[in-house]
């Protein structure tokens, strides 16, 4: 189920304005885990009005910098605010975005491709698929992190490659978050009109 939004909790939860970017705090740590910009839904602009819901695409540009994230492998997945679920991984690497496509944890049940860029992090792009509910309203893109073991790499090289959507990242979207993200991790907003 997803909770719609009133129109003046729209306003407090619409896109990230132009030359903005949302950012994934490291809880406990100096640093961030990751920031998302230039978000374009339908290719055309973070917030869209659009006749009927269904299946829309979100792509964005996403730095992952996470030096005290260790040996973990990290995502970011994307869904709508009020969902029991993220809708999409859609980075999966080490600490540090850029660097190119590899296999982490090859040979095991947990295989799957990431970036683990040895150099500085790099700004990489990003897109998926999110299905929007045919009910009228107004319907908050959030992302945040996830740190299982297995995610989709959703650049133009990882998208080459057929990947699975790997069912428990997605579960993540409520891990110590038991609304789901916030309004502080909102990217976009795609509004249902009647």
């Amino acid at each position: 189920m997803t909770d719609k939004m009133s129109h003046s909790d729209a306003h407090r939860t619409t896109a990230l304005a132009p030359d903005t970017e949302m950012v994934e705090p490291y809880e406990g740590g100096k640093g961030f885990r990751f920031k998302i910009r230039n978000v374009k839904i339908d290719g055309r602009a973070g917030t869209v009005r659009v006749r009927g819901g269904g299946s829309h695409s979100v792509s964005f540009d996403v730095l992952h910098d996470c030096s005290e994230c260790g040996n973990a492998v990290n995502q970011v997945i994307v869904g709508l605010a009020g969902q029991d679920r993220a809708q999409a991984s859609v980075w999966n690497g080490k600490q540090r975005s850029g660097g190119g496509l590899k296999v982490v944890n090859a040979g095991t049940p947990v295989e799957a491709l990431a970036e683990d860029n040895p150099g500085p992090a790099e700004w990489v792009h990003v897109s998926c698929e999110l299905v929007v509910p045919d009910e009228p309203g107004v319907y908050p893109v959030r992302a945040r992190y996830a740190q299982g073991y297995q995610g989709r790499l959703m650049t133009a090289e990882g998208r080459a490659v057929p990947q699975p959507e790997y069912q428990d990242v997605l579960g993540w979207w409520r891990v110590d978050r038991p609304q789901g993200p916030g309004p502080e991790s909102t990217i976009g907003t795609i509004i249902v009109q009647a």
